[in-house]
């Protein structure tokens, strides 16, 4: 029986290095949950796709716009015109700058901003981070055992790409700027060619690709916020990969029926 492992990035498998820049009120916070803070101030979270280096240079004309998370009823007005706002345009560099340094970013760096229901920016949010120190023996005992294995993520390519390559994940099998709603068919896809797929994350945007797949599992890291609510819709709750490597060598394909009737 062939395995498949699905694995989130950001708090997942890397120790993310977050900073928000709030526009208005001209301040910085840091190592706060992006998707927390979008959800609290009602806006909807866009990544920035395209050469960071173009759109820091005020060049958006190749840029792209890709909502990751929505609290919103309904999507406001994206105009990517407004990246060129004085006050945007140098959140954009100063944020980059500060996820690279702040934490010591290894993984590079990628940049969203938040849009409020009228359709302004109000926020840029900087992702920087490193692998979790237990990431790399995990992902290699998982493929050594012969498990393929997956990223999907909302995270921007560039970070996404750079992740696959240090744990010697085939590009092919990285998909970045991913959608819940994305990471959900990933794992459904995969579903018709594996034996058994774990999806493995650690929040709520990973919960519908979590329910599509056979196993799923949650990881929490030290000090992150408790997620109860989450734990109940899940089959393991862990706090490392570790524990999500031993997981998966435990599958048996005895036990493929009854995880299939999932």
């Amino acid at each position: 029986m062939r395995k498949a492992v699905v694995l989130d990035k950001s708090g997942t498998i890397i120790d993310p290095c977050r900073v928000v820049y709030n526009i208005e009120d001209e301040k910085w916070i840091y190592h706060m949950s992006t998707l927390k803070y979008v959800v609290e101030k009602g806006g909807v979270l866009v990544n920035l796709k395209g050469r960071i280096q173009d759109i820091i240079e005020g060049n958006i004309a190749k840029a792209r716009l890709k909502v990751s998370c929505c609290a919103l009823k309904s999507y406001p007005p994206i105009d990517k015109s407004r990246l060129l706002e004085p006050a945007v345009l140098e959140g954009i560099r100063e944020t980059y700058q500060r996820a690279l340094t702040h934490c010591s970013s290894e993984l590079g760096a990628c940049v969203a901003v938040v849009f409020n229901p009228e359709g302004k920016i109000t926020d840029v949010v900087g992702l920087g981070g490193k692998l979790y120190p237990d990431v790399k023996d995990s992902v290699r005992s998982m493929q050594e055992g012969g498990v393929d294995v997956y990223l999907a993520t909302g995270n921007c390519k560039e970070m996404t790409l750079k992740c696959a390559d240090l744990l010697s994940i085939p590009r092919r099998a990285a998909i970045f700027d991913a959608s819940p709603e994305e990471k959900r068919e990933l794992v459904r896809r995969l579903r018709g060619f594996y034996g058994s797929v774990v999806m493995v994350g650690n929040d709520i945007n990973d919960l519908i690709a979590m329910r599509e797949a056979d196993i799923s599992v949650l990881v929490r890291r030290r000090g992150e916020y408790q997620k109860e609510g989450l734990c109940s819709e899940v089959d393991y709750f862990v706090d490392s990969l570790t524990k999500v490597a031993r997981i998966v060598s435990e599958i048996k394909p005895l036990d493929q029926s009854s995880l299939t009737s999932k």
